[in-house]
């Protein structure tokens, strides 16, 4: 099989991609951090909405004070299961939002737990398009009219996947409130979650959305590459502000912002400390607490104030005297703002509904998974971690876990390919709905196979299209999941194949496995598809982003 080095790879998703920010003489990147009691050394878990302050900000002050602060970005879910399970080699955990610090620390075993900064989760979209919708230049914008903009598809629009990231639940908890007719201060009950109301009113809204990326940063980042596609979108206002900076700068269009009346919900980023056993918790811990008194110092929440974050304290929503090239009010942005924000429910609510969200309120999606099952998945360990991670994903108690659920309405087809089709998608390869027994079946075909031959995943594609073609659109969201270690061969009708994927709609979420796998090609089919492309190492976790696309 024809391999090709890679050089140059700037992955597109950020959720579960690794940064490391070092102190001291040291400058490496960690791909498995290890807990040590040394004292001068913090391991950062964070959200991908924290990748700025963290780089700018927290290394800095690390460095200055001769500790090594190593940080990994990963999904608020990620975030959630490791700290259920012990953390790992983890001291600090820096949460998005309180929500999943919420179901996260179940255990009560952070200790020193604060928000960092405030903001707001806003509704926003291209200036030229917010001005067809009428939105710009007013402060009255009600839920009621966004909701007619987004389900009559006046306009596109993509939110999060709220079972995944932080951004995507806040705005979901936010309009659960709304239909369930709660005031300001007043947390959805679990009788208000099972109310008509709310699961007409919400399922309505969740359907509506074009595409639920599973992390902020591949919102962000896969809306601003695709901006045909991508009208109007829901995310935090410090990322608008951030990326409205960087737009501006080329001469490009930016995002306008509004803050639905009636559903203001705040994002408050807690950070907190995980003791772990030894002696040198206490000094971990000390040095913790100076890190987190420096973030709340009033140089700092300045600091951060430029970066579009409010300060955590009083009045982050009344802000007065504050830069208008950040707090633009061109782009919409409100240093001021009039309203309460939402409470949060418990954390038993806030479980139930992200359950719901995968087997109830979002529409159904076929998902067509084209795997690598060629020769050198075996030598290169691919198969073994292929077949890991689709255990993970076919099996519901597993997949309940990372609130991966497959929905009873769902449409789940498996091939393999090598040089051709090695296996599926027909029989026991497809299941229409959740059975768990089928569902396993996929996992325990997979099991069953060794791999070899060569590498077409273009057949997979090609079989893919006849197999969309087959089967009526009615209300399901359609999905390829393409996961490879190496460079495709490339016969006759390559480009036509990718034209007619292209064609139907589908975006193609491609998976590149090891360092031989092309992402040259699969860069080019996931550009012309509006898809997305990860490459790393763990295709566990990679296969789990890929999933959340749904």
């Amino acid at each position: 099989m024809p391999k090709k080095l890679l050089t140059l790879f700037l992955s597109m998703l950020l959720t579960s991609m690794l940064l490391t920010g070092c102190g001291g003489t040291e400058n490496t990147t960690k791909q498995d951090l290890q807990y040590t009691d040394d004292a001068k050394v913090l391991n950062i878990i964070a959200g991908s909405e924290q990748q700025t302050i963290l780089e700018q900000i927290v290394v800095p002050w690390c460095k200055s004070k001769g500790f090594t602060c190593n940080f990994v970005l990963k999904g608020s879910v990620d975030q959630s299961y490791l700290l259920k399970q012990g953390g790992g080699a983890y001291d600090v955990f820096w949460f998005a939002s309180s929500v999943f610090e919420q179901i996260g620390d179940e255990k009560n075993v952070l200790k020193s737990v604060q928000p960092m900064f405030i903001t707001p989760l806003v509704y926003a979209g291209w200036k030229s398009e917010m001005q067809k919708l009428g939105f710009v230049g007013r402060d009255d914008i009600s839920v009621a009219e966004i909701l007619s903009a987004v389900e009559s598809h006046k306009t596109s629009a993509w939110l999060t996947n709220p079972s995944q990231s932080n951004s995507g639940a806040t705005v979901f908890f936010g309009f659960m409130n709304y239909f369930a007719g709660n005031k300001a201060g007043v947390p959805l009950s679990k009788q208000q979650l099972n109310s008509q109301p709310v699961q007409e009113g919400i399922t309505k809204f969740i359907r509506a959305m074009d595409q639920t990326p599973p992390s902020t940063g591949t919102l962000m980042n896969n809306c601003i590459a695709n901006k045909e596609k991508c009208r109007t979108l829901f995310t935090y206002e410090a990322l608008a502000i951030e990326h409205n900076k960087e737009l501006v700068a080329k001469g490009q269009e930016p995002l306008y912002v509004v803050y639905p009346k009636e559903s203001l919900a705040i994002a408050d980023a807690p950070m907190g400390f995980l003791p772990h056993a030894g002696n040198a918790n206490s000094a971990k811990e000390q040095n913790f607490h100076q890190l987190q008194q420096y973030l709340l110092s009033t140089d700092v929440q300045q600091k951060l104030l430029q970066l579009g974050r409010r300060p955590a304290g009083g009045g982050g929503l009344s802000l007065t005297g504050v830069d208008k090239t950040t707090f633009n009010p061109d782009w919409g942005i409100k240093a001021t703002l009039r309203q309460q924000a939402i409470t949060y429910p418990a954390p038993d609510v806030i479980n139930a509904a992200l359950d719901n969200y995968q087997t109830v309120y979002r529409r159904p999606v076929h998902t067509i998974y084209c795997l690598d099952g060629s020769g050198s998945m075996g030598s290169n360990g691919g198969w073994d971690q292929l077949k890991e991670s689709s255990e993970l994903l076919f099996d519901q108690t597993k997949a309940r876990q990372y609130l991966l659920q497959t929905h009873p309405q769902d449409l789940t087809s498996v091939m393999v390919f090598n040089s051709d089709i090695a296996a599926g998608p027909d029989g026991s390869w497809t299941v229409e709905g959740n059975d768990p027994q089928k569902m396993r079946g996929l996992y325990d075909n997979i099991q069953a196979r060794e791999p070899d031959g060569g590498t077409n995943m273009y057949a997979c594609l090609q079989r893919s299209v006849e197999l969309f073609k087959q089967q009526p659109n009615e209300n399901r969201k359609r999905l390829i999941i393409v996961m490879t270690d190496g460079q495709s061969e490339k016969g006759n009708g390559v480009d036509q194949i990718i034209q007619s994927v292209a064609s139907l709609g589908v975006p193609v979420i491609s998976v590149a496995f090891g360092s031989d796998a092309d992402v040259t090609q699969l860069n080019e089919i996931s550009t012309a598809t509006h898809g997305s492309v990860t490459k790393k190492d763990n295709m566990v976790d990679a296969m789990r982003e890929a999933t959340g696309y749904k």
